[in-house]
C-alpha cells in the first residue's frame, strides 16, 4: 500500500510541556547511545568494536536531523542526504521491516568512503513513515584492489572495493539473502562481516522500537511538536554563539604532504569563513582541484567534517543537543570537483583522516582568529600515503 506523506513538523498547533520536552529529547539521545552499545557488544570487528568506528542517528521522514550521538562527523553529520536520496528514489516503494544498504559516496548513498557501509531503517507509526534511523560502521574489508580498502594508487574508485548504491536489502522484514549473499561474496572476509552487518541492522531494529515506545506514550502530535522544539532551541543557542563573533572574514589554509600517488605535492585545503550576524558561511572555494590520490573528500564528508569543528568552538554546554537546528545557522560552500567535493570516479578512501582533518583544522584556524577565547588546537598531521598501511 502506498504510505502517507510525511507528516509536517509543525502543521498542527500543539504544545508540549518543558519536562515532556526534555524527555522526548534526551529519549531521542539514548536511543542513539543504545544503538552504539548493540553494536560495540556484538561485532566482531576490530574497528567498530574496539576502535568505536561507528555512527548512528535518527532523522525525521523529510531527512531533517533529529539526533546524532558521539561519532565520526563524517559519517553521520551529512546522512541527512542521504535520506533524502533514498526518499527520491524509492518514493512510495518504502514500507516497515524495509532496511537499505549503501556505501556508495557518489550515487545517492553520500558516503565519505566505501568501508562505511551504512543500514537505514524507515520508522512507521500507525501506517505513517515518520523517521529513518541509521547505522553506519567500518567495515573490515570492502573488497577492491587493496585488503581494508586503502589502495592510494587506484585508478580509480572501483579499485577501492565495491560499490553499493542505495539498495532495499530487507523488503517488509524478510531479508533479500540473494542480494546480500551477492555483496558478501564481494569482500576477503564474508563470515565477519556478516556479523557485522547482523549487528547494525539490529540496532536499527532497537531504534524502532524505542521511537514507536515512546510514540505510544506521548503520542505522534506531542512528539513532533518537542522535536520541532528541539529545532528552534538549539538553533537560538547556536545563533546566539554566533553573534558573539565579530562580523568578518577569517581565512585559513591547511596541507597534507600528498595524496598518496603524487608524492611530496601537497594537497591544501583553504577557507573563508564568513561571520554575519547570527549566520556563519564556510567556502571552501579556494581549496586544490581533486586529485589521482585517494585523499579527496565528497561534499557530505566535508559537510560534516566542518559542522562538527563549529561545534567543538561552541558552548560546550550545547555538546549534547545539536541537531538540525545547529545545521540552520551555518551554510557549507565547497565547489564539485575540488578535493573537498570531489565528483565521480575520484578515489576517496583516506579522505576522513586526511583531507577530513585539513578541513577541521582550517574551521578551528579560521575561527581561533575571530573567537581567540574558544580556540581549539589542532593534531597529530596524517601523511597522504597512509605509511602504516
Amino acid at each position: 500500500t502506498a504510505r502517507k506523506a510525511p507528516q509536517k513538523l509543525k502543521a498542527r498547533k500543539v504544545t508540549a510541556d518543558p519536562t515532556t520536552v526534555a524527555t522526548v529529547w534526551h529519549s531521542m539521545q539514548t536511543i542513539c547511545r543504545e544503538m552504539r552499545h548493540v553494536i560495540d557488544r556484538t561485532a566482531q570487528n576490530f574497528l567498530i568494536s574496539q576502535l568505536h568506528d561507528i555512527s548512528v542517528g535518527l532523522w525525521d521522514a523529510k531527512g531533517t536531523t533529529i539526533a546524532v550521538a558521539v561519532g565520526l562527523p563524517p559519517q553521520f553529520l551529512g546522512a541527512g542526504f542521504a535520506v533524502k536520496a533514498l526518499l527520491e528514489k524509492f518514493g512510495d516503494d518504502i514500507a516497515p521491516g524495509d532496511i537499505f544498504l549503501t556505501n556508495d559516496p557518489y550515487h545517492g548513498g553520500h558516503c565519505c568512503h566505501l568501508p562505511d557501509w551504512a543500514f537505514f531503517r524507515p520508522i512507521f507509526y500507525k501506517g505513517e513513515l515518520l523517521f529513518f534511523t541509521m547505522a553506519r560502521a567500518h567495515q573490515q574489508d570492502t573488497g577492491g584492489s587493496y585488503p581494508g580498502g586503502y589502495f592510494p594508487n587506484g585508478f580509480d574508485i572501483h579499485a577501492e572495493g565495491i560499490i553499493i548504491p542505495p539498495i532495499k536489502v530487507w523488503s517488509a522484514g524478510r531479508e533479500r539473502t540473494d542480494v546480500m549473499e551477492m555483496i558478501w561474496n564481494q569482500v576477503r572476509f564474508p563470515h565477519g562481516v556478516r556479523i557485522d552487518n547482523a549487528a547494525m541492522i539490529a540496532a536499527t531494529k532497537l531504534a524502532e522500537q524505542r521511537v514507536i515506545a515512546l510514540l505510544d506514550k506521548y503520542g505522534k502530535d506531542v512528539v513532533l511538536a518537542c522535536i520541532a522544539e528541539m529545532f528552534d532551541r538549539t538553533e537560538r543557542a547556536v545563533r546566539a554563539e554566533i553573534k558573539m563573533i565579530p562580523d568578518g572574514t577569517y581565512a585559513a589554509e591547511a596541507a597534507t604532504d600528498d595524496d598518496g600517488t603524487e608524492l611530496d605535492v601537497p594537497v591544501w585545503v583553504r577557507l573563508d569563513l564568513t561571520v554575519r550576524d547570527d549566520q556563519l558561511i564556510l567556502d571552501f572555494s579556494r581549496s586544490d582541484a581533486q586529485r589521482k590520490g585517494f585523499v579527496n573528500s565528497i561534499y557530505a564528508g566535508t559537510y560534516g567534517n566542518a559542522i562538527a569543528a563549529v561545534c567543538m568552538t561552541l558552548d560546550p554546554a550545547l555538546a549534547d543537543y545539536h541537531n538540525e537546528g545547529t545545521q540552520r545557522a551555518i551554510t557549507v560552500i565547497a565547489p564539485e570537483g575540488s578535493v573537498v567535493a570531489c565528483k565521480y570516479p575520484a578515489t576517496v578512501g583516506a579522505a576522513p583522516v586526511n583531507v577530513g582533518n585539513q578541513i577541521m583544522e582550517v574551521v578551528l584556524d579560521a575561527l581561533s582568529k575571530a573567537r581567540p577565547s574558544r580556540a581549539v588546537a589542532a593534531w597529530g598531521k596524517h601523511r597522504g600515503d597512509y605509511v602504516f598501511a
